[in-house]
């Protein structure tokens, strides 16, 4: 298997057991799952899928040097994300708004993850934890792969992080301690700065918070109306999107018909029921053979 991927360049996997886990049809779900969920409809530039950011947590935690188990765990970690990602997080509120990673269990226990599991010499609950792996995931604001991935490849659907800054943000990238590093604090500014544009004009943009808002309220009519149930989220964004627009639920109509053809307009003065989820990054930097937080390098001395 081989292909240009848009953050690595050109990427090849040529492992037969982790091939079967990927040739699956529970991880090629992924490929009708968009990251960016009902925001992608009213904007299809942002056309990046959770299928093309798992293998690309795959690729990234490979080049950190990763053992088998954490690359496994990366390629794993968005498995059993909802259609429309996290627009079910306006649904069932969490403060992390994570609500996908309590069905990660149910999606690891499919036949054909279990049997491609057993060739690779794991068991689904090695993988239902992401915490276990630290260059995999980290709280926010620390950098991880996940983190990383996510940034550069939203980033460069929107336009906000050109091809360049990816080369000089990758080329500084390191671990420390099974931590991820910067080893330029001025490569580590560069993506602080990039990563809040990300935050404040798409992540937690008030037109995120509409989109995502008003989907949620389609979704709850629907689920009233009998017309979706919770297994439909365990499918793709264009089955959910056949369905609510076959039922012909007039509200449901309304609000699609808004994010379809969005106007910033819709979004001025409009309070979200549930706000979108704030992300900062304050990233490690290596300073000899350990490292420190940017926020401690750039502070001010007495």
């Amino acid at each position: 298997m081989h292909w240009h991927d848009r953050v690595y360049g050109h990427v090849e996997i040529d492992d037969p057991a982790i091939l079967s886990l990927i040739e699956g049809p529970t991880f090629q779900r992924l490929r009708g799952i968009r990251q960016a969920g009902p925001s992608a409809i009213a904007f299809p530039f942002k056309n990046v899928s959770r299928f093309e950011h798992s293998l690309g947590v795959f690729v990234l935690l490979r080049s950190l040097g990763a053992d088998r188990q954490e690359q496994i765990a990366g390629l794993l970690h968005d498995v059993s994300h909802t259609a429309f990602s996290h627009a079910v997080d306006f649904l069932v509120t969490s403060e992390e708004q994570d609500h996908h990673e309590t069905l990660k269990p149910i999606l690891l226990r499919r036949p054909d993850v279990v049997a491609a599991l057993d060739r690779l010499g794991f068991a689904p609950e090695e993988f239902f934890d992401d915490s276990r792996y630290p260059l995999l995931e980290r709280p926010l604001p620390w950098l991880c792969a996940d983190r990383l991935d996510y940034f550069l490849r939203d980033g460069m659907a929107c336009q906000v992080v050109r091809r360049d800054d990816v080369a000089r943000i990758l080329g500084a990238v390191a671990v420390v301690d099974s931590t991820i590093v910067f080893t330029d604090p001025a490569v580590a500014r560069l993506a602080v700065r990039l990563f809040d544009v990300m935050n404040r004009d798409w992540w937690a943009s008030g037109i995120e918070a509409y989109i995502y808002n008003e989907f949620a309220e389609a979704l709850r009519e629907a689920f009233r109306q009998g017309i979706i149930n919770d297994d439909d989220l365990l499918s793709e964004d264009d089955k959910v999107l056949a369905k609510l627009d076959a039922a012909q639920l007039p509200d449901v109509d309304a609000v699609l018909a808004r994010i379809r053809r969005f106007k910033p307009s819709y979004a001025e003065g409009y309070i979200p029921r549930t706000a979108p989820k704030q992300r900062r990054i304050d990233p490690p930097v290596q300073v000899g053979t350990g490292y420190r937080r940017l926020s401690e390098l750039d502070a001010p001395t007495a």
